[in-house]
This record gives C-alpha cells, sequence and structure tokens, in this order.
C-alpha cells in the first residue's frame, strides 16, 4: 500500500494479491474480430436507415475509415447477418473476413453469413423497485426472442458482483433468473448524499440566491419566487457550515464508493467476454452511473477492456420516463455553481466542478459508456422492450471491416476509430477506437496499461527508466509460489509542481508479466501510481524507492519475467526481463526456495502480516535485493534468506560456499528444526570485511539422504 503521508511513497510488500489468471493459451487461438496485432485491425460497424432499419447491401467501396482523423485503406468488408429476404443456406460460424488485406474486392458483393454463438450479459446495477420492474419487463422481452444460438448470462451489480444465471440458452432458467434478480434488495445508498451539494448552499452553508431552491420546482419559470433572506443568527451559521461540511465530504466518498463498485463489475464482465470469439453484448440497467474524478480513470478502464475484448454495451436507463428534463436538473446545478464560485470556490474547481455536474446527468454518463463502446442509450420511456429490440438487431445484423493501420508505431496509446458511409443516408455506429498494443487480443488490458505493455513489444526495449526486477521460488506443499517483486527509483520519475495550488503530482504505472516456454502470458498484473502531495515535500518524495510487489502461485516449468514502468508524465518507459524456473520436485521430497539476498527487513504486527506472503519469516518481512551493490563501510554483513521443505526421515544437513573465479571459501551451517508447519526457514549473516570488491557467488546446499538441492545467488561488492 502508499504510505497516506503526502510526502512519501512507498509500495509496502504486505500485499498478496494474485496475478490476474489468464485463459490458457491453445494451439490456435481463436481469431478475435476486434484486437490489434502486427498486421491488422478489425472493427464492426452497425448501418441504419433513416427508418431505423438495418442496411444489409453496403459495398466495400461504401465505406470510409479513419484511424486518428487519418483515412485508412480498409482490406476487407464483411456482412454478418442473413439477408433480408431470408435466410441463407450456409453452415453456422464466425464470419471472420478471409481475404487478405490488400485483396481487390471492390467489386464483389459482401458476403452474407449466419454468425456462431452469440453472448450477451444482463447487468443489473442498483434499482430502485420501480425500476427494478421496468428492468424485469424489458429484459423478458428479450428471453423471449431467444434463439438456439443466444447464450445470455444474468449478473446483479451491487457491493459485490453475483452471478444468478451463467451462460446458458435455456429461456426457463433465464426467466427464473430474470425474477430472483428483480426481487432482490439492494445496497441502500443515500441518495441525497449523491444530490449536488452546491444546488442550495455554499461551502458555509449560506443559501444561494437564484431558482434553484428545492421548493422551486425545477422546470418553473424564470419568474418564480427565488430564494427567502438569510436571518439565521451566526451562531446557526457557523453549526450549517459545518453541518454542510460533513455532509459534502460524506457525499464524495459515497459517489466514490458506487462508481468503484459499478465499473469493477463491469470490467470483470466484458474482460471475461474478451476472451471469446466473435461480438458480444453487455446489457447495462441502471439509473445512472457515477463517474467522479476518482473514478474517471477506472471508467476509461471500462471502455478500454469491452473495445478490446469486442465486446458492445448498451445502457439503458431503467428509470423510466423521468417526470421532468434532466437537462433542467443540470443547469440548476451549474448556476448554483456560478453562484458558488462568486462566493470564493476557485475558478479550476469550478470547472473540474461543471464536468463532475455533467457526468452526474444519467444520460451523460450512461451514454459516454455506450458511445464509446459501439452501443446506445435506452432512455426517457417506460417500454424498455422496443429499447431491447433495437439491441437484437445490433447483435445479429452487423458488418466486419478489416485495414492495417498505416501508423504502424504501436505505443500503446488511444487511437481513434471512425466509419462512415459518406455516399448514403445511413447513420453509423462503430466502437471509439483501441488501445495500440500488440498483444494477445484475448489478453485482458486496463487502459493506463498500454504504454507500459507497448514498451515490452519494443526492440530495443528501451531503458529511459531505470528498473531492477526479479522473481523468487518458494516452494509449497501443493504449487509453488513465486516473490515477484520490480523496483525503480522516485528520482528517474518526473514531478510536475503546481504553484498555484502549492501542490506536486507524478503519474506513472508498471506491468509485470509472465511468459511461459510457449511464449503464451500466463499472469499479468499492473499498478498504476498517480501520486501528489504538499510542494514542500517534492524532494523528499524523489529520494524515495517504489516497489511492486504480487507472489502468484505457478505450475512448474520455465518462465520469464517480464516488467515494464512507464513515466506518463515524461512519455519515457524502462523495461526489465530476467528468466526462472519453478522445479517440479515429487510430492513429499527435499525442496528448497531460492536463495534470497535480503536488502532490509522490517518487524510487523499480528494483524498485518499476510499469511500466504513467503517473504514472512516469523514476525519479520523481508525486502529481497534486486542486484544492488553492497558498499564496504556502510553495509557490515550480507544477510542471506531461504526456505527449506524437508522430506520426512533423518534431518537435512546444508553446505554455504563463497565462490569468486577459482576460490571458494566453505562457511559452516547449522539448519535449525522444522517449525510446526515442517518448514526450515534458514537465515545467516556472512561478514563483508574479509571480501575485496568484486563479483561473487554465495551457493547453498542442502542435502537429505540421496537428494542434493543447489540453489545460487550472485551480489557484487563495491568501495
Amino acid at each position: 500500500m502508499l504510505d497516506p503521508r503526502p510526502f512519501a511513497f512507498v509500495l509496502v510488500l504486505a500485499s498478496a494479491t494474485l496475478f490476474t489468471s489468464q485463459q490458457p493459451a491453445t494451439t490456435s487461438p481463436p481469431q478475435q474480430p476486434f484486437g490489434s496485432g502486427a498486421t491488422a485491425i478489425v472493427v464492426d460497424a452497425i448501418v441504419r436507415d433513416g427508418k431505423g432499419n438495418p442496411v444489409r447491401d453496403l459495398r466495400k467501396e461504401d465505406f470510409e475509415l479513419l484511424e486518428d482523423g487519418v483515412r485508412q485503406q480498409i482490406g476487407d468488408v464483411a456482412f454478418v447477418g442473413a439477408p433480408a429476404e431470408g435466410p441463407v443456406n450456409t453452415p453456422a460460424e464466425t464470419a471472420t473476413p478471409a481475404t487478405a488485406v490488400g485483396e481487390n474486392t471492390a467489386t464483389r458483393p459482401a458476403p452474407h453469413s449466419r454468425s456462431g454463438p452469440r453472448f450477451m450479459a444482463l447487468v443489473f446495477d442498483r434499482l430502485s423497485p420501480e425500476a427494478r420492474w421496468l428492468a424485469y419487463k424489458g429484459a423478458m422481452s428479450c428471453i423471449d426472442g431467444l434463439q438456439p444460438d443466444d447464450y445470455v448470462a444474468v449478473y446483479l451489480s451491487d457491493l459485490t458482483l453475483t452471478m444468478i444465471q451463467t451462460y446458458t440458452n435455456d429461456p426457463e432458467k433465464l426467466r427464473r433468473a430474470l425474477k430472483d434478480v428483480a426481487s432482490r434488495a439492494t445496497a441502500s445508498f443515500d441518495h441525497g448524499a449523491t444530490t449536488d451539494r452546491l444546488k442550495d448552499r455554499d461551502e458555509r452553508g449560506n443559501l444561494l440566491p437564484g431558482d434553484a431552491d428545492p421548493s422551486v420546482p425545477v422546470v418553473a419559470s424564470a419568474e418564480s419566487e427565488g430564494r427567502p433572506v438569510d436571518g439565521r443568527t451566526i451562531e446557526a451559521r457557523e453549526i450549517a457550515a459545518v453541518l454542510q461540511a460533513t455532509h459534502g465530504s460524506w457525499e464524495a466518498m459515497a459517489r466514490d464508493q458506487q462508481g468503484y463498485a459499478t465499473t469493477n463489475a463491469l470490467i470483470a464482465v466484458t474482460s471475461a467476454l474478451g476472451i471469446l470469439p466473435g461480438r458480444k453484448t453487455v446489457v447495462f440497467f441502471a439509473e445512472g452511473l457515477a463517474i467522479p474524478d476518482k473514478v474517471l480513470p477506472q471508467f476509461r478502464n471500462v471502455v478500454a477492456t469491452a473495445n478490446r475484448g469486442n465486446v458492445s454495451v448498451y445502457t439503458i436507463d431503467a428509470a423510466g420516463l423521468r417526470v421532468h428534463s434532466k437537462d433542467a436538473e443540470t443547469g440548476r446545478a451549474v448556476r448554483a455553481m456560478g453562484a458558488a464560485g462568486i462566493n470564493g470556490l476557485g475558478s479550476i474547481g469550478m470547472l473540474e466542478y461543471n464536468e463532475d455536474v455533467l457526468r452526474r446527468d444519467p444520460r451523460t454518463s450512461l451514454t459516454l459508456l455506450a458511445d464509446q463502446t459501439g452501443g446506445f442509450l435506452v432512455e426517457n420511456t417506460n417500454d424498455l422492450a422496443k429499447g431491447m429490440r433495437r439491441v437484437d438487431d445490433d447483435r445479429r445484423v452487423y458488418y466486419l471491416l478489416t485495414y492495417t493501420p498505416k501508423n504502424n508505431d504501436f505505443d500503446g496509446r488511444w487511437r481513434t476509430i471512425a466509419v462512415r458511409v459518406p455516399n448514403r443516408r445511413v447513420t453509423v455506429r462503430a466502437r471509439g477506437g483501441y488501445l495500440a498494443v500488440r498483444t494477445a487480443a484475448g489478453t485482458p488490458m486496463l487502459a493506463y496499461e498500454g504504454p507500459a505493455l507497448a514498451a515490452l513489444d519494443r526492440a530495443p526495449a528501451p531503458i529511459d527508466v531505470p528498473l531492477r526486477a526479479a522473481a523468487f521460488v518458494f516452494p509449497g506443499r501443493g504449487d509453488s509460489r513465486v516473490a515477484i517483486l520490480a523496483s525503480t527509483d522516485a528520482a528517474a520519475l518526473r514531478f510536475t509542481r503546481d504553484d498555484s495550488a502549492h501542490t506536486y503530482r507524478s503519474d506513472f504505472s508498471i506491468v509485470a508479466r509472465i511468459v511461459d516456454a510457449r511464449g503464451n502470458v500466463v499472469r499479468k498484473s499492473s499498478q498504476p501510481y498517480r501520486l501528489s502531495g504538499s510542494a514542500d515535500q517534492i524532494d523528499r518524495a524523489k529520494r524515495g524507492e517504489v516497489l511492486f510487489f504480487r507472489n502468484p502461485s505457478l505450475a512448474p516449468g520455465r518462465y520469464t519475467l517480464e516488467v515494464a514502468v512507464h513515466d506518463a508524465l515524461a512519455s519515457r518507459s524502462g523495461v526489465h526481463r530476467a528468466t526462472f524456473a519453478v522445479p517440479d520436485a515429487p510430492r513429499g521430497s527435499l525442496q528448497v526456495s531460492d536463495l534470497v539476498l535480503v536488502g532490509r527487513a522490517e518487524r510487523v504486527a499480528d494483524a498485518e502480516r499476510k499469511q500466504d506472503n513467503p517473504l514472512y519469516v516469523g514476525d519479520v518481512l523481508v525486502y529481497p535485493n534486486l542486484g544492488e551493490p553492497i558498499r564496504r563501510g556502510r553495509d557490515n554483513a550480507i544477510t542471506l534468506y531461504s526456505l527449506i521443505l524437508p522430506a520426512a526421515g533423518a534431518a537435512p544437513s546444508a553446505e554455504l560456499e563463497v565462490v569468486r573465479g577459482d576460490s571458494v571459501t566453505r562457511l559452516p551451517v547449522s539448519l535449525p528444526a522444522a517449525d510446526a508447519a515442517g518448514r526450515i526457514p534458514y537465515i545467516a549473516q556472512i561478514p563483508i570485511q574479509p571480501l575485496t570488491p568484486g563479483t561473487y557467488v554465495l551457493r547453498l546446499t542442502v542435502s537429505q539422504g540421496e537428494r542434493k538441492e543447489v540453489r545460487d545467488a550472485t551480489f557484487a561488492i563495491v568501495e
């Protein structure tokens, strides 16, 4: 975790979060209809005429496609869906363009095909009882039109994500699931806390001027009575100011909590669908979506994950037909914000608040999510079934366009896509873009990960930001644990100072992935760091160290650890790679962990310890040395640590050697007795005074019966 003090930042090795487990790769992975690769991008486009009907007769020359405003050469166009006159007698298959990019297909019609299995997730957010009933009726209309190749799942997004029904094409199971989700009460947030705290009072609780008083209807005319004269005593105003500040703090935290819960649920659903081939659909029933400033990066992750996995999100405003205009409410909030600005709110704060007010509007937030993922918003209606029929049309009839980007520098940044049909009176909807990274399309990816992952694909690997990393294998009675660590110096990162606000900030991210011997990514994890503090503490912050840690379980095999750090403010990156092996030891036999040279250690209270973290030795947490040289005069000894799992029978023995070239120094070793868990945590110190500057190998040999295990660690001594 990050040190909460504003002047220091260190990621403490108390986190034991596992790497995100990825779907095991197959020999020939299914082609994703939308993804980034070495040669081509494939994007789906939905085309409708003026009456909203699907347009089915377009050819390649009818389309125009732009990436970041630059027109691209379309290689192939495939039509998915049956022609208007009836179904086509072709085998059911995913319509994937088979023509090579660049082949001349301008004169031939777009192929017609039926798609393979279609997957759709119905996600119900926290809804009021009235909204649950409307959402239930709308979703039931979708089930009534279910076809044999449709697979639908039902989720409830509350404080956690609950799967009510896994993907199935059984209508009766889905009807029971919808009835279940419609009858479930969800967490009750303080709806008052999510309303505009400036709509009636300023930061000291004083009533604001204008027509925004709660007693005045939002649709009232301009001649409506304004606010009454504030005749409170000074004491009453001070008390009101305290209450207003309390309410404001609670409002911010409540909106953050709601926003994180919802966006986390959407990322989970969209990333899981992303590993499947073809176009997928998420229908999100909600009464709004909280996107405060803190949640905005996570919202961008939802969009990036959905676009990468070819998942279109359709948002349904389950509040139904609203009594009054949300535009009027938004306008009231903006006017109240202006009045608050007159009373002392800074211009920067006013602009930030204005953006936040706009994102509070259900139409704004839900439209953002739908538009940026290729869907649309169904709003201001009690007949949600009609909107669901439009969603169903999108799922069954669309075009796939393939092109090779003219910009072949896949730098991990977001690229916008625009698809047009310039010579026809039609509307076109397509997802807004993609993250330009050459990684497997089935691997989930968050928005901030893009530049760091792109750095891993560059040759030669960038070294603009120094990065140290290592993997240490610790055996277990089941799978082995691997302690993954990466470190960089804060001094190598860019910090910007805002003199007007008297603050500093930094923005960087670390991504680590584990690749097996076949080149498949089997684990991936990341961490964004957006740090800030008081400007007078910037020098102290630059002297800190950033430490990234995970400890996944891995099966026996040979692996490569790939770590990248990307500094967003400086547009610089660093990459480090290290190979390691997880031994395939017979169960019940002698096992020995990697030999860890300890950089430092700290005592940790019982309540803060992570039981599955292999770097704990009793109540002490050890921080490995990641290759830093050992300095004579500063360091008195070298501390080493290894975890031994003995087999049954006689106690094991050990030998320690210090090797430099042909010189070998043997040191006596006395192993302690095994602990209650049957493990032997071996810690020893070697004085460095007798050692002259140079590079050494420390070798630990553990023997038990006929089995012998040898572990090495290299270190350097400098003056």
